[in-house]
């Protein structure tokens, strides 16, 4: 096995590879289409059109985040990790002190307002429709607090943590390693912004890929990047969730 020798964490650190990003995420591809065709079997026992999976229940929407969540862990756990040997240190799973823990909770409570602004300032030069797309998804209609509380569970915590895992974990440390942190930090952002599939929500995931390899970069830990992400996802969804319940949007439009 190819080792290299890393200032980020101090010891000897298993060098992803190519091949390695390739059969990860074309493991984690087979296992999203394994579960998304075991959805649609489902929705047809359940008699609900297909058409309908893009106006979820809250039930479909809550099985969709756990999907997701689970395959990008197992991917890279079953593609990379074990069949690597290695353990969990290899995608930054390690101790992490206080300071950096507070640095990370600080860092999201001042990103996620710039981020949103920057996001809207896009969004009107564009002239893109001021509206969040992921809303039908995050809260279908007549979600109640206990399902919001869920949806924070699987998409606010558990989904970013495997969203770290992967593009932070193997992919940016693979082009750190292969280009520089520069390079590792803008090359791994593009493609976390660019998988969202959509321009306004991924100019927010590029900026915040940034700040992710960034502190990952320099806490040599995951766990920063984990807990900024999960702030800011689960802040968004109970955000949207009290400005739903308040009849705000209604107001507005």
């Amino acid at each position: 096995m190819e080792y290299i020798q890393s200032d980020f964490a101090k010891t000897e650190l298993p060098a992803w590879k190519f091949k390695d990003l390739l059969i990860i995420f074309g493991g984690i591809v087979f296992l999203l289409i394994t579960g998304f065709g075991l959805l649609g079997v489902i929705l047809q026992v359940w008699e609900r059109p297909s058409d309908q999976f893009f106006e979820p229940t809250i039930a479909q929407s809550l099985i969709v985040a756990g999907m997701e969540a689970i395959a990008l862990i197992r991917g890279v756990y079953i593609f990379g990790i074990r069949r690597r040997k290695v353990g969990w240190g290899s995608v930054g799973i390690k101790n992490v002190s206080f300071f950096w823990l507070a640095i990370a909770f600080i860092t999201t409570s001042i990103a996620i307002p710039i981020t949103g602004l920057i996001t809207l300032i896009v969004m009107l030069v564009l002239g893109l429709p001021l509206e969040n797309p992921q809303l039908d998804f995050l809260l279908p209609e007549d979600i109640t607090g206990a399902q919001a509380i869920g949806m924070i569970l699987l998409a606010g915590i558990l989904a970013p943590f495997g969203e770290e895992v992967l593009f932070r974990g193997v992919l940016y440390q693979y082009l750190r390693d292969k280009w520089g942190v520069l390079a590792g930090v803008i090359l791994s952002s593009l493609v976390f912004g660019l998988i969202h599939l959509n321009l306004a929500v991924g100019v927010t995931a590029f900026l915040l890929g940034i700040l992710l390899a960034v502190c990952f970069e320099y806490s040599r830990s995951l766990w920063t990047s984990v807990l900024i992400h999960a702030v800011n996802n689960s802040a968004r969804i109970a955000i949207l969730y009290i400005i739903f319940k308040s009849g705000l949007l209604e107001r507005i439009s």
